[in-house]
């Protein structure tokens, strides 16, 4: 059996949809890639009977990257393993400087299993409702450097999916605020997604 990853990403506050949908599915993981937005809902992912580990948003606030710091679920510019897997990550709070950290501790290409960020990388589902691709080259640069099995991340709600580029599974679940989530299993050298809705 692989590793179950519950991905979820853009909380903005709905501290019920997690709870709901953490009640509702079976996961190894839950894997929360930035903008929780609010304090309560730090506290209700941080309350689930799960293995936790999560990354900043761009709108979440120091007191927001504090407590995920001192309850050791946050990887922004850091690497920690679950289930066997060795998980990394760039907070959206400051990409630049998380990025350079993580790569001193990400170790040789193909080591990570699992990049998580904010941001996308830039042109992979990063597409805004105006047209306008709008990830980070910093993080596709990232990838390619570290080479990740599967990158997370989430930011642009408009476009959730799934697509391997360069041999990496990259996952935008879009927001939990509207009920979108991922589910990623890795098993032996395989890794796969889906989408799903939780109302």
């Amino acid at each position: 059996m692989g590793v179950v990853i519950l991905h979820v990403s853009d909380i903005h506050c709905r501290a019920g949809l997690l709870k709901d949908l953490a009640s509702k599915l079976s996961f190894d993981v839950l894997a929360a890639t930035g903008d929780f937005e609010c304090l309560d809902v730090v506290e209700e992912f941080l309350s689930l009977d799960a293995q936790l580990v999560a990354v900043t948003g761009n709108l979440d606030h120091a007191a927001i990257f504090r407590r995920l710091l001192e309850a050791g679920v946050l990887v922004d510019g850091r690497v920690k393993t679950l289930k066997g897997l060795v998980f990394g990550g760039i907070g959206g709070l400051d990409p630049y400087s998380s990025s350079r950290s993580l790569a001193e501790k990400a170790g040789e290409p193909g080591s990570l299993d699992v990049l998580m960020s904010h941001h996308p990388p830039k042109g992979v589902l990063d597409l805004t409702r105006l047209g306008v691709r709008a990830g980070l080259d910093l993080i596709k640069n990232v990838v390619n450097a570290i080479k990740p099995r599967v990158h997370l991340f989430g930011h642009i709600h408009e476009s959730p999916g799934y697509e391997v580029r360069g041999g990496t599974l990259h996952v935008n679940p879009g927001p939990l605020m509207e009920g979108r989530y991922a589910v990623v299993t890795v098993e032996g050298s395989s890794v796969s997604a889906r989408l799903g809705r939780v109302e």
